[in-house]
């Protein structure tokens, strides 16, 4: 029933937020898109530097949240409680609340973070901070819209965690390794690391996420993990601030790293 949904089917611009938020959003990534077509003129396209980076991923970030607002997440995330109060005095929600915030905290902190090279980069923490943030937001939020087109398909709540895991696993992986591991990160990946980083961090992260969803409904906690995750890879990764130095500005990365010998080597000559 369409009482039982998540993400219920509404009618679109019914609130005054709206039309702000969408001329904002579509603004803001027109205006992106121009700096960033100007910085690739100026600037050869075979090299990684930190300001066509935040660019890109601001546009990125703009998208998801246009992608939520239409497909029903966001209007439902203004709207409702990070924990509803039938919740906080549960027992059952608060130990499977902690136990994936134990498995999102491990498999980054401890798995991600072991298969990572941040190759001698400053820790800029203010801007890497909202830059986590963001980036998890807009992922939780542009998985919660598969979840929602799904659902809002006449599929149940298994179906859609099934189907969000299948379809937004698999175009994040194409999205890394095509775009985003190339472009907007820096080189941080450790090439013999990269499947233990999916078996261990990525599939736990995302699997749990989606099975606290469909037993608790709880829309606030899935997108709050992937802020978590999130952060916690971009503090890791040490990614260049906006105005990140000219030594940031290096020949393009391969999106699967490199092996460790390599970076083993390259961290005994330096200086």
């Amino acid at each position: 029933m369409e009482a039982a949904l998540l993400f219920p089917t509404r009618v679109l611009f019914s609130e005054p937020w709206e039309i702000r938020f969408v001329i904002g959003a579509s603004t803001s990534i027109l205006i992106l898109a121009v700096a960033l077509l100007r910085l690739n003129r100026l600037r050869p396209a075979a090299v990684y530097d930190p300001q066509r980076a935040w660019l890109r991923a601001a546009i990125y970030f703009l998208f998801c949240f246009l992608v939520s607002w239409a497909a029903g997440v966001l209007p439902v995330l203004r709207s409702i409680p990070i924990v509803r109060p039938d919740q906080i005095g549960a027992p059952l929600w608060w130990g499977a609340t902690t136990g994936l915030a134990a498995i999102i905290l491990f498999g980054y902190g401890v798995i991600w973070r072991g298969g990572t090279a941040s190759h001698g980069r400053r820790l800029s923490l203010a801007p890497l901070l909202v830059f986590g943030i963001l980036w998890g937001f807009a992922t939780g939020e542009l998985l919660l819209s598969i979840w929602s087109i799904i659902e809002k398909a006449g599929f149940g709540p298994v179906a859609s965690a099934v189907g969000t895991f299948l379809i937004g696993g698999s175009l994040n992986g194409l999205w890394h390794s095509k775009y985003w591991d190339i472009r907007v990160s820096p080189d941080h990946n450790v090439l013999e690391c990269n499947r233990t980083k999916i078996l261990l961090a990525h599939f736990p992260n995302l699997i749990f996420s989606l099975m606290h969803l469909v037993q608790f409904s709880n829309p606030y906690v899935f997108v709050l993990g992937q802020v978590i995750a999130l952060t916690i890879s971009t503090l890791v990764m040490r990614f260049p601030p906006f105005w990140g130095p000219a030594s940031a500005m290096v020949p393009q990365h391969p999106p699967e790293g490199r092996p460790r010998a390599e970076l083993d080597a390259l961290i005994n000559q330096a200086p």
